[in-house]
């Protein structure tokens, strides 16, 4: 088993009579990326804190490479354990390389020049955090991404065992925090480098982390790998919001997409809704019926499409089929019967070809009122088929046409009652 570089046991700290930690044990091992996430005030940065021996921990042990954190001087502590800030200002005209060299103090005396060993090592951590082009330019006249590359390379010049990153990308575009998390990622893998880091960004650490830490309220809330932590139950607590978890197709970790804070007004009477949909157009007004608490089924859907996963995100019955293939009787059979007891059946914004227009044989039978979005007549790829349908259909049952799904929900809250 690998080396234990952080150990917590029963940490307390905070500030004042403000606790902010409480009771916090947790492990570290030699080689991990360790991303800590929560929501402000969870006591993030406070545990990194006391980690490098800026705030003192008042109750509970933390074991710094096998050595208590209580006993290290300044020095000991900082060839141990690096810190690469949200940001870092100088008020000198200090160049690129001289802020990189101040990571060699815990390796100098009082009064010592550097050596050449020092040298050695500011230009090695300027190679591998590609700084080194920029070294004799003015720190402070350098953009936020090369500022934050000279700080993590400033870290490195301190050749620590484990590296602290307090929100290391908060102040970054896109582009320079995707830069910084690579190389902080080569690090890890390349030169087996341990990582704990303090991220916002949930997909992120997601994406780039083995493990994920969540904390809540100063206490250890859940710890294990991204799919076991960016779960519906933990993200939706963690931000107080609705909250869509799926896989990122490409990196296979689990990514959220936030759908609302605000809630939609509830239905006076939640009336039962099924969905005619098909590829994606449906995904916003199934998540808003939902929202707004009518009982929904849904038709036939195709494996993979949008309308399909928001069914599965939100447990909505719904007939599934593969990608690419025709609706056929058995499938229409069993969409019949998810709307058998439906008092509205919508047929959403969704193209029509000779593959699903089977969604349409037998609804004269069902007791539900027909509403149908009329821009599926423009997506119409029958050849007149989906129009004849519609005619023969017409005969037999009204029909409500609608031109956008807005229109649609005010006539369903005149059918549901007065909305609460």
């Amino acid at each position: 088993m690998s080396k234990e570089m952080l150990k917590m046991t029963e940490v307390t700290a905070g500030y004042g009579e403000k606790k902010v930690l409480k009771g916090i044990s947790v492990t570290i091992r030699q080689g991990e990326f360790v991303s800590l996430i929560g929501s402000n005030g969870a006591g993030k940065s406070t545990l990194l804190k006391c980690v490098s021996g800026l705030l003192p921990a008042e109750s509970g042990e933390i074991l710094l490479c096998g050595r208590d954190n209580r006993v290290l001087k300044p020095k000991e502590r900082a060839r141990l354990a690096a810190v690469v800030p949200q940001s870092y200002g100088v008020e000198y005209a200090f160049t690129a390389e001289d802020v990189v060299a101040m990571g060699r103090y815990p390796y100098q005396g009082f009064g010592r020049h550097e050596s050449g060993a020092d040298e050695e090592e500011v230009r090695r951590a300027m190679e591998v955090t590609n700084t080194l082009e920029f070294q004799n330019r003015l720190y402070n006249e350098l953009s936020g991404g090369e500022k934050q590359r000279v700080i993590l390379a400033r870290a490195l010049a301190q050749q620590p065992e484990i590296l602290l990153l307090d929100e290391p990308t908060s102040a970054l575009d896109i582009h320079h925090q995707t830069e910084v998390m690579e190389l902080i990622t080569k690090l890890n893998r390349e030169q087996g480098l341990t990582v704990l880091a303090v991220l916002h960004d949930v997909n992120m650490a997601s994406r780039y982390c083995g493990r994920m830490i969540l904390l809540k309220d100063g206490r250890l809330a859940a710890d294990g790998e991204p799919h076991q932590i960016v779960t519906k139950k933990n993200m939706e607590a963690l931000y107080q919001m609705k909250i869509l978890i799926r896989e990122n197709p490409l990196f296979h970790k689990p990514e959220i997409v936030p759908i609302r804070v605000l809630r939609e007004k509830r239905a006076g009477r939640p009336l039962r809704v099924h969905v005619i949909c098909g590829g994606g157009g449906a995904v916003k007004i199934i998540e808003e019926l939902d929202d707004r608490g009518y009982e929904l089924t849904a038709g036939v859907v195709n494996m993979g499409s949008g309308d399909c996963e928001i069914c599965r995100y939100l447990q909505i019955p719904h007939v599934e089929i593969p990608p690419f293939t025709p609706v056929t009787a058995k499938d229409q059979e069993r969409n019949l019967a998810l709307m058998e007891d439906a008092e509205v059946i919508l047929v959403s914004d969704v193209p029509f070809g000779r593959n699903n227009l089977e969604n349409l044989r037998g609804l004269e039978r069902v007791k539900g009122k027909i509403f149908f979005h009329k821009n599926a007549l423009s997506g119409d790829y029958t050849g007149g088929s989906l129009v004849k349908r519609l005619q023969e259909l017409g005969e037999q049952k009204q029909i409500c046409y609608f031109g956008d799904h807005d229109e649609f929900l005010g006539m369903l809250q005149k059918l549901s009652g007065k909305e609460g």
